[in-house]
């Protein structure tokens, strides 16, 4: 037996060794939520419907026992096994709700990861922008995290947001970062892995002799690495090899990663084999071989990775059977790769829109290309076969014709739908105010105007001690009291939202630094005179900075009243601060 089913059997044995233990215990009890949480993560690539499937049992058995920390985790963990399966919709529901309940609670280990696994979720959907704010989000609190890991792990999330990107020196900085921790922490699966990164960003970047050293270093060391990163490395290889022009060998190990227990352990890198042979294939003209392997993958991946994945094998067999004029075919393809997507309902925002607009693009290229092919036929062969040939492209034509109207009419809906989630995912669950999209969206209006703003950010005092004292929902209740009333006092124009736990932002258009500060002291004078639902009064402290639209941006903004803010309370809290040079940071105080 070779090392590598040793490992998938160690895999296997421990999958139901855990289920086993879930047999001997009352279906109450406190202790299955563990071990749920440990299937879960045990499932969630190699099948993410058996992976949500445990964490569904695990959610209402956390709320029972007021378990927010096994929430949190079940949370997060149905929202990536739903998000590998392209069920848009749910995996960003129930990642807003882990990031909330990881916000509550105040784990830094949490609330990193469950802001890391929305980061992929945007990186699945091709929104890079949303992405990258979510690992930048998530990075700030693998500072505060008490595991090392976590700062690695955001590291190889950008790294792989960068090399989509196409920035692969930057991504390659980003893994050596990751390398660097997971060596002093002597974790040499997760080493080997962001090693594995790094040869992905040598390889994009065509520096494939150094791509194919560290590769085949990552791969020397089977026994120690994970079937994860194993696969991921495997497949990454066979690319080099391809590169390198060594046909066999690159064959041989597309096919490991597709059959192969441990080879194919990851489902994005199956369907990148998938992807890969089929495209070798079809550029050694082994076509009809190409073709089965194109439906193979599609068959094959279904349900177990990005809709993205699946779409690229469904859109190469498209071309595939248009350049060989299997025109009926090609059209049936995009038949079936349109009804794919519309039953897997992919999450409707902007960058979703814009790639199906794209996608339609295509689709009348390949129209153009029938008719180029067409016409070459009709110039060189006889009446009768020019007469078929005619037949022929009227119905692809027509087909095209119905596929293109259904499409139309999918993205009309898609754009009704798209409207409200825009105002679901903009409005923050609790408050009912704005949140952190809804103030990017409507900065992004503004942006490069001459238009003069204020920042002002507002954190609750000692709101840790609240919750503490008098439960979360009392919590709750002094929040959505704030809420109400600091939006009774903004103006229409003003743009008023929770950014997370107990902390608010308000930002004023016109609005010069005087003024500014004159609201900023109303608010908190408001905040400090508002009736609460527990005997404790309630204070706020507010950083605020100035700037003006045409230089200006959110993250800047933010980080100047956020010093602000920290001299306020290190000042005695109650307080407005401005922000100027003469403001440093003093560390993070307690709430």
């Amino acid at each position: 037996m070779t090392i590598a089913s040793h490992i998938f059997n160690a895999y296997a044995d421990t999958a139901e060794s855990l289920k086993l233990q879930l047999i001997d215990l009352p279906s109450s009890d406190k202790q299955r939520m563990t071990i749920l949480n440990k299937l879960t993560l045990e499932y969630l690539y190699s099948d993410p419907q058996l992976s949500a499937h445990y964490a569904e049992q695990t959610i209402p058995l956390a709320i029972e026992h007021n378990d927010d920390h096994s929430r949190a985790i079940a949370l997060r963990l149905l929202g990536q096994a739903q998000m590998y399966q392209g069920l848009n919709e749910a995996a960003y529901s129930h990642l807003t709700k882990a990031i909330n309940v990881a916000n509550v609670i105040e784990d830094p280990h949490l609330i990193s990861v469950s802001n890391r696994a929305m980061g992929v979720f945007y990186e699945l959907i091709i929104d890079y922008d949303n992405a990258m704010k979510f690992y930048i989000e998530a990075l700030r609190f693998a500072k505060l995290s008490d595991q090392p890991t976590d700062m690695a792990m955001v590291y190889n999330n950008l790294g792989n947001v960068l090399i989509a990107q196409g920035d692969y020196l930057e991504a390659a900085n980003y893994f050596k970062q990751s390398i660097e921790i997971h060596q002093s922490t002597k974790n040499i699966d997760m080493e080997m892995n962001a090693r594995t990164g790094l040869g992905i960003s040598y390889l994009k970047n065509q520096q494939i002799a150094d791509a194919q050293t560290i590769l085949e270093f990552v791969l020397s060391d089977e026994a120690r690495i994970s079937d994860f990163t194993y696969s991921e490395a495997s497949v990454n290889l066979a690319h080099v090899y391809k590169e390198l022009e060594l046909t066999d060998k690159a064959i041989a190990l597309y096919r490991f990663v597709i059959s192969d227990p441990k080879g194919s352990a990851y489902p994005p890198a199956v369907a990148s084999a998938f992807l890969g042979l089929a495209q070798l294939l079809t550029e050694l003209e082994r076509f009809d071989e190409a073709i089965e392997v194109y439906r193979n993958g599609i068959v094959e991946v279904k349900n177990k990775t990005s809709v993205e994945s699946e779409m690229a094998l469904y859109e190469n067999l498209a071309k595939l059977e248009l350049k060989l004029s299997n025109f009926e075919a090609a059209a049936k393809v995009q038949a079936e790769y349109i009804e794919r997507r519309n039953t897997i309902q992919p999450f409707t925002q902007e960058g979703i829109i814009k790639k199906l607009e794209r996608q339609l693009q295509i689709e009348r290229d390949f129209i153009k290309l029938q008719e180029d092919v067409l016409q070459k036929e009709r110039e060189s062969r006889h009446s009768s076969l020019y007469l078929f040939a005619a037949i022929v492209f009227s119905l692809v034509c027509l087909v095209l014709f119905l596929v293109l109207s259904l499409r139309k009419q999918a993205m009309l809906r898609l754009e009704v739908k798209n409207q409200a989630l825009i105002v679901a995912s903009e409005t923050d669950p609790l408050t009912g105010i704005g949140n952190r999209r809804f103030i990017d969206r409507k900065l992004a209006a503004y942006q490069g105007q001459d238009i003069n703003i204020a920042f002002l950010l507002i954190d609750i005092d000692f709101f840790k001690a609240i919750n503490d004292n008098f439960g979360h929902d009392i919590g709750d209740e002094v929040l959505i009291n704030i809420a109400n009333t600091v939006k009774s006092l903004c103006r229409k124009e003003d743009m008023f939202a929770r950014i997370g736990g107990e902390e608010f932002a308000i930002l004023l258009l016109d609005s010069d630094k005087a003024s500014a500060l004159t609201f900023a002291d109303r608010v908190r004078k408001a905040i400090e005179q508002m009736r609460t639902p527990c005997d404790s009064p309630i204070t706020a402290s507010i950083g605020v900075s100035v700037g003006n639209m045409s230089h200006a941006n959110y993250d800047d903004l933010y980080k100047r009243s956020d010093i602000a803010l920290y001299q306020a309370k290190d000042d005695g809290r109650n307080k407005v601060q401005e922000y100027d040079k003469s403001c440093q940071w003093v560390g993070e105080p307690s709430s």
